[in-house]
C-alpha cells in the first residue's frame, strides 16, 4: 500500500487568458503553492499568457476545442494525481487535504470522483452514493470533480475523444466517453462523497432538451448500444417530454435531431475517424 502523500496537479482549460486574476479567485479559499498547476490557454498570438511562477506552468495553444485543451494537459502534466479544472470554478476549502486523503484510502484507484455544488450552495447533481462507480453512476460526473492517477491514464492511453465536447462534431457527452474509456479497461474507479468545488448554475449538460444534447446524447448511445439506441432514443425524447424539457410539439423535430446524432456517428465510424482519441 503505498502511504506517501501524493502530489496533486490541477488542470486548467482557459481561452483568451492574458492575466492570472481568474486562477486566483479559483484558489481563493485555498493556498495555491500548495498544488502543481498546468494551464492551457488556447488564444492567439496577441493574447498570451505569461507565468511568473514556477509552480505554474501555461500551454498558450492556438488549436482550439476542449478535447484537445484537455489532452494536450494530460500529456504534460506531471504529478502523481491530476484534477480537471474550468476556469469558472471556486475550489472548497481544504482541497489538497481532501483529495491526498482520498487516494491514501484508495490507493489503487485509477480515478477518484468528487462532488460539486451551484452558486446556491445545492448539490449539482444528484450523486450517486460513494463507492465503486458504475456505467450508470459515471454520467452524474462532469470534467471538474474528477481526479486521476496520471501514469495508469497515460499508460492505458485515457485521453478525452476529439470527437465529443465543445468545438467539436458533438457538442457534449465528452466527460462520460473519457471516463468509459478508462471503465471499460478496468481501471479501478471511484466516488468520494466530499464537495471539492462550486460551479455556476448553468452548463450544457443540464439543457436536456436542447439540439446539441439530443445530437450528442444519441451519439453516445449508439456508440455503446449500436442498434439499440433507436429504442432509447424513442426513451430518451418522451422522457424529457415528460419532464418539461420540450413540449408536445417538439417531440418529433427532436427525435430528428437524435436520428442526426446517430447517423453523423456511423459516418465517423465508417470512416475509422471516431476511435481517433488524441491528436498532439
Amino acid at each position: 500500500m503505498d502511504t506517501k502523500l501524493p502530489s496533486i496537479e490541477i488542470l486548467v482549460a482557459t481561452m483568451h487568458r492574458v492575466s492570472m486574476e481568474f486562477l486566483w479567485d479559483m484558489l481563493k479559499y485555498n493556498n495555491h503553492t500548495d498544488f502543481k498547476i498546468l494551464i492551457v490557454n488556447q488564444t492567439t498570438p496577441d493574447k498570451l499568457l505569461i507565468s511568473e511562477f514556477e509552480y505554474i506552468k501555461v500551454i498558450n495553444s492556438f488549436e482550439f476545442g476542449v478535447a484537445k485543451s484537455r489532452n494536450l494537459a494530460i500529456t504534460n502534466a506531471t504529478a502523481d494525481v491530476c484534477l480537471m479544472a474550468d476556469d469558472d470554478i471556486i475550489y472548497q476549502p481544504h482541497l489538497k487535504t481532501m483529495i491526498a486523503e482520498a487516494y491514501l484510502k484508495y490507493p489503487n484507484a485509477a480515478m477518484i470522483s468528487f462532488e460539486a455544488i451551484d452558486e446556491e450552495g445545492l448539490m449539482y447533481t444528484n450523486y450517486f452514493p460513494a463507492g465503486h462507480h458504475t456505467k450508470k453512476s459515471l454520467k452524474k460526473i462532469y470534467t471538474w470533480v474528477i481526479s486521476f492517477r496520471r501514469v495508469l491514464f497515460l499508460k492505458n492511453t485515457v485521453f478525452y475523444n476529439l470527437h465529443f465536447g465543445f468545438g467539436a462534431a458533438f457538442n457534449g457527452e465528452e466527460e462520460y466517453v473519457f471516463l468509459r474509456n478508462a471503465f471499460d479497461q478496468g481501471l479501478k474507479m471511484i466516488h468520494v462523497s466530499e464537495t471539492i468545488v462550486q460551479h455556476p448554475n448553468e452548463n450544457s449538460g443540464k439543457l436536456m432538451g436542447s439540439d446539441h444534447a439530443l445530437v450528442a446524447r444519441s451519439a453516445v448511445a449508439y456508440r455503446f448500444y449500436g442498434n439499440f439506441s433507436y429504442l432509447w432514443l424513442v426513451k430518451y425524447v418522451f422522457f424529457i417530454y415528460r419532464h418539461n424539457y420540450i413540449t408536445f410539439n417538439q417531440i418529433p423535430f427532436k427525435y430528428k435531431m437524435g436520428l442526426i446524432g446517430i447517423s453523423k456517428y456511423k459516418t465517423l465510424s465508417k470512416l475509422g475517424e471516431i476511435n481517433k482519441i488524441y491528436d498532439l
